[in-house]
């Protein structure tokens, strides 16, 4: 591990940085997030209204798509006022000096109750077009909310510790903003502009998806997971949104964790990540509206996921803000372990689509049975298991980032402590998942 010597360039160069992050936020920067917000803000006014008039008219005459329309336009209107009144409102008081509450979150019980009462209502009121337009739309944007902040209310057990109110908003409509749009553009715009003017392959993979839904259509599951399309969508879920999404997530948080302890960093990150899953929840329960309760609970059981990588990234980006040994070693390994989870997630997330979800394309095809076992089912089971172990591990990291009150700075006790029982208990629930799933994969790949 290299230690910075006294004198050199970097001891200056990282003795400049601590001195700038032991100061509180410039003006210029509060005004330039107040502007931002402010911006936000009035552009949803206009948004609002037209949202009103169109769903009013929708619903008049009987349109069947009006719980699509009003979903999409609430989802808008809760970005750009929500989020820009949030942005806005915080900012014009941190510029006057007036602190903010300490941030306080219900129990776990409570917010699974919660998601509970969204889900049920909302499978009630949308057999009505008038309730459905006007209700339905901000019962699924808080029950997409509650699963990623009851992961970070399981994190902190109800501890906020330093975390205030303005910091946690402000992080929670960063992620569901700027890292939402980064993220598009890294995994989405940039993937289409490659792929369509620099590799001419747009024909291609058109034709490729094509095939895809053919072989859903008509049950054939086994061609289903050897098609192209089928290969490229692993790999954008599996490869290029982990990577892009872990990117993007913690960065409205920068200007925020080399000031805070590693404990509030990593919270900070972790809502700016509950932020993101929030919005990544609708989008998902919107393209697939039919199935939307299904698709809720499924997601609902990896509500950890996005905000233990997010809080994870931002705990490496503390250190090199902190300047700490070893910085960008610990960032590439907290970047790394948080990409791998996600990319666990968002393949196994896919069987389960291709394998029990070809409903979304054509008849439900044949139940895959290897010894009993339904190979959509323990897929399932291995996105329980993610799930209940994502918040094994941000509850861990939370305790075991110890703040050193005596001498008012932390102790560098920031790894999981784990025992070999616990290694070796997780090794075995793995396997008991995984094993079946490769079993059945190669039995369909050997029917070719």
């Amino acid at each position: 591990m290299k230690i910075l010597k006294p004198g050199t360039k970097y001891w200056k160069l990282g003795n400049d940085m601590q001195s700038l992050l032991n100061k509180p936020l410039s003006k210029n920067v509060k005004r330039a997030t107040a502007i931002a917000g402010l911006l936000l803000f009035l552009s949803g006014l206009p948004l609002t209204l037209g949202f009103f008039c169109m769903i009013l008219i929708l619903v008049a005459e009987g349109d069947s798509e009006a719980i699509q329309v009003g979903l999409g336009g609430f989802t808008l209107i809760t970005i750009m006022l929500g989020a820009g009144g949030i942005i806005l409102w915080h900012s014009l008081r941190s510029l006057q000096g007036k602190p903010s509450n300490s941030l306080s979150l219900p129990s776990v019980w409570v917010m699974a109750g919660l998601f509970g009462i969204c889900v049920a209502v909302g499978l009630f009121i949308t057999e009505s077009n008038f309730a459905a337009g006007l209700l339905f739309p901000p019962l699924l944007l808080v029950g997409a909310a509650v699963p990623p902040l009851l992961a970070i209310s399981w994190f902190t057990a109800q501890k906020a510790g330093g975390l205030t109110w303005r910091w946690g908003l402000v992080a929670l409509a960063g992620g569901a903003t700027l890292g939402v749009l980064v993220a598009l553009i890294l995994e989405i715009i940039l993937p289409l502009i490659v792929l369509s003017l620099v590799l001419n392959l747009a024909e291609m993979m058109t034709a490729s998806f094509e095939d895809l839904l053919i072989a859903l259509t008509g049950e054939n599951i086994a061609l289903a997971l050897t098609e192209p399309g089928f290969i490229f969508l692993l790999v954008h879920l599996a490869v290029i949104a982990p990577l892009a999404e872990e990117l993007a997530k913690p960065l409205v948080t920068l200007p925020l964790v080399g000031r805070l302890s590693r404990r509030d960093a990593f919270l900070v990150g972790a809502i700016a990540g509950a932020g993101f899953a929030a919005l990544e929840n609708v989008l998902y329960a919107g393209f697939g509206f039919y199935f939307w309760a299904g698709i809720l609970v499924v997601r609902a059981l990896g509500g950890a996921i996005h905000p233990l990588g997010s809080g994870l990234v931002a705990l490496g980006w503390r250190s090199v803000l902190q300047n700490e040994p070893g910085a960008w070693l610990n960032w590439l390994a907290r970047f790394g372990l948080a990409v791998g989870v996600h990319a666990l997630w968002n393949g196994s997330s896919l069987l389960i689509i291709t394998l029990a979800g070809a409903k979304f394309f054509g008849q439900l095809p044949p139940e895959i049975n290897i010894l009993g076992l339904s190979m959509a089912g323990m897929t399932l089971a291995l996105l329980i298991i993610l799930g209940v172990t994502a918040l094994w591990a941000g509850r861990s990291i939370v305790q075991n980032v110890e703040l050193d009150i005596s001498e008012n700075r932390e102790s560098a006790k920031l790894d999981f402590i784990v025992s070999d029982r616990s290694i070796a208990i997780w090794a075995m629930i793995c396997l008991v998942a995984i094993v079946p799933v490769g079993i059945t994969g190669l039995q369909l790949l050997f029917r070719l």
